[in-house]
């Protein structure tokens, strides 16, 4: 929504936020989409056959600290998607024509006040890491860990859909303070890994589908990304 000024009237425009999507049926051409009509049409599409028709592309960082902490946010309860509950450190949707980079460095200091340095591949980023140790408190090191195209839940309107996702998947490590954007988070939280499963399994409904997900999926990896930012 934008808001404009013309000859001392004040307009509020509605801005189309363009994103990028995949039908399923077709999944490697993407095309451009409104994100208000794209959750508009999939939930209409799941509640009548029961499966989405069309993946939606988005970034997802699974931020520690170097004490081995997962730092997470707690949504906030104007959210539409997932209000209230804990989530990933940061997440988003990739507008058409940016990249996952671009997005991800985007977020993370829109969603956390956090700047990023993004890299491709371990070899990369554990150079960088080393480079950069001293300097965590004021700057998180990134890098890609998966991209996959699954369904993934989101608590919409007090229901729960299974909406495709085309991810990109990422894991760093932050060493300083962060304070949540007022619109995107209530508020940052800390856990040791033993102790947020142990607080998932107690009650898995304050917790967001993707959590759950990606921390069952990439366990081992993230067991091993752990072990090389306490030693290295």
């Amino acid at each position: 929504m934008g808001v404009w000024v013309i000859m001392g009237v004040l307009l509020i425009i509605n801005m189309t936020e363009l994103v990028t999507t995949y039908e399923l049926r077709d999944p490697d051409i993407p095309v451009p989409m409104d994100r208000d009509k794209y959750y508009e049409e999939q939930l209409k599409v799941i509640e009548l056959t029961g499966k989405p028709s069309r993946a939606i592309e988005i970034i997802g960082l699974l931020l520690f600290n170097r004490q081995g902490e997962i730092i997470l946010q707690k949504r906030a309860g104007s959210k539409v998607h997932n209000p209230y509950l804990i989530d990933k450190a940061i997440g988003g949707h990739i507008k058409h024509g940016d990249s996952p980079l671009y997005t991800l460095m985007v977020e993370t200091v829109q969603e956390l006040r956090v700047p990023s340095i993004v890299l491709r591949n371990d070899d990369d980023f554990r150079k960088t890491y080393k480079l950069l140790q001293t300097y965590l408190d004021s700057i998180a090191v990134v890098k890609e860990l998966d991209k996959g195209r699954w369904n993934l839940g989101r608590m919409i309107n007090k229901k729960n859909y299974d909406i495709a996702h085309s991810v990109h998947l990422y894991v760093g490590v932050y060493g300083g303070s962060s304070r949540p954007s007022d619109s995107e988070a209530s508020g940052i939280l800390y856990y040791k890994l033993d102790r947020l499963k142990e607080e998932m399994n107690e009650q898995p409904n304050n917790f967001t589908h993707d959590l759950h997900f990606y921390l069952k999926k990439y366990g081992k990896e993230i067991e091993e990304f752990l072990d090389y930012i306490k030693n290295a």
